[in-house]
């Protein structure tokens, strides 16, 4: 028989589940938060860290799975480098949105530093971003698979606008790449797919050393301007496109929870009040079976 302080402590714990929902963490100039790393580094998995028009001088760092890093305005909310290692790193994170900033003046001496980096991370998404003046603008490092670059501009990197070494099952498309030295580079990489992007007047467009990725989607390919010419073996577009593309801004998906229960700014979270509401009916039903053993 389940005494009755069992029954009342199940209620307790179903009710706190209720509040234990996503949060928004603000960023800014009278903020509860004012660096977007310390943001990060108090944000759980489903987070979404909003972060306010302004420059931030920054190396931000995220270990943490399934957040959202959000900008208010992309040529507004600027994320400065400072020219000593990725202004970005996704370390070993999986599940991360990135969405509206322009990042910039990305350093360092490291292989994969760059504006954006992801090492070693999974299932991300990078997305309406602008990267310029970065040793390079994304680098997808070292077993950092099945990401996704869509909706950026990437432009005027020292090095290479995106970067993709020993990674596997990326898709970058609907991007502009653009005044870097190489537009993209592959490196020991295979089944990355390249498509829709506008590859214009880079010193050499694109770089595969293994041939084994996919420079169209079957149906269309990128834009290249002024050449088609893809360096390495056997990479080739199928279907090179005529005209450059019109870049689309990406939606980025929220959790669902997040959605219904936005903070009001300084806040951190709100209760989900689904949940809350079907624990005050177990809690009804549990009284009554109570009431009727009197």
């Amino acid at each position: 028989m389940i005494s009755t302080k069992i029954l009342i402590s199940i209620c307790i714990i179903m009710l706190n589940l209720g509040f234990a929902s996503a949060a928004t963490l603000n960023v800014g100039q009278g903020q509860t938060y004012t660096t977007i790393q310390s943001a990060i580094d108090a944000a759980k998995t489903g987070d979404v860290i909003s972060v306010a028009e302004g420059t931030y001088l920054e190396n931000i760092v995220v270990k943490t799975n399934g957040i959202s890093i959000t900008g208010k305005n992309k040529e507004k909310t600027v994320i400065d480098g400072k020219k000593t290692g990725s202004a970005i790193k996704i370390e070993q994170a999986n599940n991360v949105k990135v969405s509206g900033f322009t990042v910039q003046n990305s350093g360092g001496s490291g292989q994969s530093d760059a504006g954006i980096t992801l090492y070693r991370a999974n299932n991300n998404f990078i997305a309406n971003v602008i990267l310029v003046n970065n040793v390079m603008g994304i680098s997808i490092y070292e077993g950092s698979n099945n990401n996704i670059v869509s909706g950026n501009d990437i432009k005027s990197s020292g090095k290479y606008g995106v970067f993709v070494f020993s990674s596997n099952d990326n898709k970058i498309y609907n991007n502009n790449i653009q005044n870097n030295k190489i537009g993209i580079y592959c490196d020991s990489a295979r089944t990355n797919s390249f498509y829709s992007n506008n590859l214009i007047d880079n010193n050499d467009q694109a770089y595969d050393n293994s041939g084994l990725n996919s420079w169209d989607d079957g149906k269309s390919g990128n834009y290249w301007s002024p050449n088609k010419g893809i360096g390495g073996k056997n990479a080739r577009d199928n279907y090179p496109l005529s005209r450059a593309v019109t870049i689309k801004y990406e939606e980025i998906p929220q959790p669902a929870e997040q959605k219904a229960n936005e903070a009001a700014p300084g806040e951190t979270g709100k209760p989900s009040p689904g949940f809350a509401g079907f624990a005050v009916i177990v809690s009804i039903i549990v009284i009554g079976i109570l009431n009727k053993k009197k």
